[in-house]
């Protein structure tokens, strides 16, 4: 016998997004769970619910302009918190990239705390999906109260074409980071009301002390 799928939700919201006219039919895989809301929308609308057993639960219940915000939760790719995703890709990206260009210019200190970034820029991502806690964190051995002391120590040169590739990269980087920043506090500072998520908004502003940190120690060791 074939095996059911497993940990298929059908919310109210996926319904909704469907945008299905009255009476329509939602083929849905085998195994496909109804939340009640789900159930109570679907009487309302006189929608019938069919097994298809080949049915795919991702093409079927999810419109090309929607995807998940979690397990439970469909939501318009222009989601704030789905921006901030992206955006946090694309930094991880950049990161890499200029891992990549510090190693090939023999810059082992830069590329490992480089590294150390990257791994907060995960941890951070894997925080906003998951919806748990950042905790601690430390970059070059610097707290949080560390990053943000020492980034106000001293001159801050304005950049120039010729501090070289690796300045230049580093001080991009850095503003990257701001942008990936205030995707955050669109996502998570409400007009009205508390802000939501300050551990992630936090590490983003001490993540970008610690990039302009690292341009200020490349421009230093020239």
């Amino acid at each position: 016998m074939a095996e059911q799928n497993r940990g298929n939700v059908l919310t109210e919201a996926m319904l909704r997004a469907l945008c299905l006219p009255r009476g329509a039919v939602v083929p849905v895989p085998r195994g496909t769970a109804l939340t009640p809301l789900a159930r109570e929308y679907a009487a309302e609308q006189g929608l019938s619910i069919s097994v298809n057993p080949s049915a795919n639960a991702e093409g079927n219940l999810k419109p090309e302009h929607m995807t998940h915000l979690d397990a439970l939760t469909l939501v318009p790719k222009t989601h704030p918190r789905i921006r901030l995703r992206g955006k946090l890709d694309s930094l991880e990206a950049l990161l890499l990239q200029t891992r990549s260009l510090a190693q090939s210019q023999g810059r082992a200190g830069t590329e490992r705390a480089l590294g150390e970034v990257y791994d907060l820029a995960q941890r951070i991502l894997g925080a906003e999906v998951k919806g748990e806690p950042l905790g601690p964190f430390t970059l070059f051995g610097l707290d949080s109260a560390a990053l943000r002391a020492q980034s106000h120590v001293g001159t801050h040169p304005a950049p120039h074409i010729g501090l070289g590739r690796l300045c230049l990269a580093l001080n991009f980087l850095r503003t990257q980071v701001r942008e990936t920043e205030l995707a955050a506090a669109e996502a998570f500072v409400p007009p009205n009301g508390p802000v939501e998520r300050p551990d992630l908004l936090e590490a983003l502003n001490r993540m970008s002390s610690a990039v302009h940190l690292l341009f200020l120690n490349e421009i230093n060791s020239r």
